[in-house]
């Protein structure tokens, strides 16, 4: 009777051992890992929520800017990590286009981690200049097929997301506009405003003074839906090219084998965060909106992302960097 009680007791330990770890955690601070500069777009949205975690609870949030590498060298610190869910990763658009543009990764995005949750969205604007004769999507889809290869739209660096949804219109819509690179959104922008190239797939925070200014026109956004604050122009879909989304998006993930227990309670949290008012509007302000996609739905985008922008570099003939 003994040795079966102390079986009863040992198996209980373990069934109930993940539920009180996340029942535990955190029960020391929590390290989110940003793979850019400080006081970039991303960095401001892992402070927000940072903070809002720091809160909630009552344990310290730390941001680590681990820059360089267009957001590796960060990624592959958190691959390195302890897979106990106190060191994650925020990864964004980029991070799953980045397979296709780099042979060497020192990491797999989805093999050595454990999607957490996707949190936030950054539409883009496509905006022109005046001296382009064109006010819809539709009679720049016209314009462009007339004139193959003579139209051009801005961006900052190759592979980033306003040059990849360039490419992508251009497949969806079945013409051929040119990337012209820069080494910044705000040089591409001022150059946009002042008619040297023709288009941009901006994203909407950044381009929303010269919109406002009338130094530029907005012809559609890139997001399934429309955007609170340009309520009057058209999403590309409603405008006439069909399955064209395109976001900057913004999620965090841990090191693989992290408990599904710490999984799900740093999904919960974090959600619970950003459904305050007051996250939504400081993400607002930044341009980007609120979007909950739980680890399995999270992981299931993922696969789908990296498919899709593989095919879009393929597509475009964009070189691969073999360093």
């Amino acid at each position: 009777m003994v040795r079966v009680a102390a079986w009863a007791i040992s198996v209980c330990l373990v069934a109930c051992a993940p539920m009180a770890l996340a029942q535990q955690f955190p029960i020391r601070p929590v390290h989110i890992i940003v793979p850019y500069p400080p006081g970039g777009g991303t960095d401001t949205l892992g402070r927000i929520v940072g903070r809002k975690l720091n809160e909630r609870w009552e344990q310290p949030v730390v941001i680590e800017n681990r820059a360089g590498g267009d957001g590796v060298i960060g990624v592959h610190r958190a691959s390195r990590a302890q897979a106990d869910g106190y060191t994650v990763a925020l990864i964004i658009q980029t991070h799953a286009v980045l397979p296709s543009l780099k042979r060497r990764l020192p990491y797999d995005l989805l093999r050595d981690f454990a999607p957490v949750i996707a949190f936030a969205e950054l539409p883009l604007v496509i905006v022109a200049n005046h001296a382009l004769p064109v006010k819809s999507i539709r009679e720049l889809v016209a314009l462009a097929k007339a004139r193959p290869g003579e139209l051009d739209f801005a961006g900052a660096g190759i592979g980033g997301g306003a040059h990849l949804g360039g490419e992508l219109f251009n497949h969806l819509a079945g013409i051929k506009m040119t990337y012209i690179p820069y080494k910044g959104t705000g040089p591409a922008l001022v150059d946009l405003a002042g008619g040297h190239v023709q288009l941009m797939f901006a994203g909407v925070s950044g381009a929303m003074p010269y919109v406002q200014s009338g130094k530029l026109r907005p012809l559609a956004v890139t997001s399934s839906k429309r955007v609170r604050v340009l309520p009057d122009v058209p999403t590309v879909i409603e405008s006439g090219v069909r399955d064209y989304e395109v976001t900057i998006w913004y999620g965090m993930v841990v090191r693989a084998g992290t408990p599904l227990t710490v999984i799900d309670r740093l999904a919960s949290d974090i959600n619970a965060v950003i459904g305050a008012t007051d996250t939504a509007q400081a993400f607002a302000n930044q341009g980007a909106q609120v979007i909950y996609k739980g680890p399995a739905e999270f992981r299931a985008f993922l696969d789908r992302e990296i498919k899709r922008w593989g095919m879009v570099v393929k597509q475009a003939n964009i070189p691969i960097d073999d360093k």
